[in-house]
């Protein structure tokens, strides 16, 4: 009888984390709306299951990169991604390293979802009167682009 109750714990197991896995990858891809008026793209690429990147994109094809994070889900089924390292793709800001902020995915269907970015931060100070910040987003609807594979 605890053999066959450990066999279920383990096939329990194994589905959610299937399930979690084939989520993460319907997520992955380039998803697209607009922010302060302005579109933005927003690009998750998993290269393999325990490295997964997120960007955005803004419309002069600025670059903010997700480097490291932590991936979680809680009981809404929403993705929360801790930030660990974040930084814009220019060289000008290349000493700009964010490491704190939290990325929520949620209503997440398979071609639409919701985004919200929080306090990602500090401020990057270039010189006295250039700084850097990603700002904060909230409740942005983004829609999947059609892949051309």
């Amino acid at each position: 009888m605890k053999n066959i109750l450990i066999i279920f714990l383990c096939f329990i197991m194994y589905g959610n984390s299937f399930g979690q896995s084939e989520s993460r990858m319907q997520l992955s891809g380039t998803w697209t709306g607009k922010a302060e008026g302005h579109p933005i793209k927003f690009e998750i690429l998993e290269k393999d299951p325990n490295s997964i990147t997120f960007s955005f994109i803004n419309f002069q094809n600025e670059r903010f990169t997700i480097l490291k994070s932590d991936v979680t889900t809680n009981e809404k089924n929403e993705f929360i991604i801790s930030i660990k390292e974040a930084k814009f793709s220019s060289q000008r800001y290349e000493d700009c390293i964010f490491s704190t902020g939290t990325l929520t995915l949620s209503d997440v269907l398979q071609n639409s979802m919701k985004i919200n970015l929080k306090s990602v931060g500090p401020t990057c100070f270039i010189s006295y009167d250039v700084l850097v910040n990603m700002n904060d987003i909230k409740d942005l609807t983004l829609t999947k682009e059609k892949s051309n594979k």
